[in-house]
């Protein structure tokens, strides 16, 4: 039962882990949103506004997308502990009810 706990324990604190990761990922695409320019603030790199925008948007998407990943790896994680935990319930259960 203890090693089941350990496993848990750490399969639990993994999914924080990437719970904080996702939420990283998350404020990076605020970030990089914050870089925008306009064709006024470019000066002399007006002719490079277009793909700069377009790279800022790719960015920002490809972030927001792995926060959301790194959230769904989190939410498998926690559900894997809770299958571990609740398999341990019903084994001992049944055996229990056995004698």
């Amino acid at each position: 039962m203890a090693d089941l706990k350990h496993i848990t324990d750490a399969l639990r604190a993994e999914a924080k882990m990437w719970d904080e990761q996702s939420d990283s990922m998350g404020q990076v695409a605020g970030a990089v949103q914050g870089m925008r320019m306009t064709r006024l603030e470019a000066g002399l790199f007006q002719m490079i506004v277009s793909s700069y925008s377009e790279a800022i948007d790719q960015i920002s998407t490809r972030c927001l997308e792995g926060q959301v990943c790194m959230a769904d790896v989190a939410d498998a994680l926690i559900k894997n502990a809770n299958a571990y935990d609740n398999q341990e319930v019903d084994t001992t259960k049944s055996v229990e009810d056995a004698y």
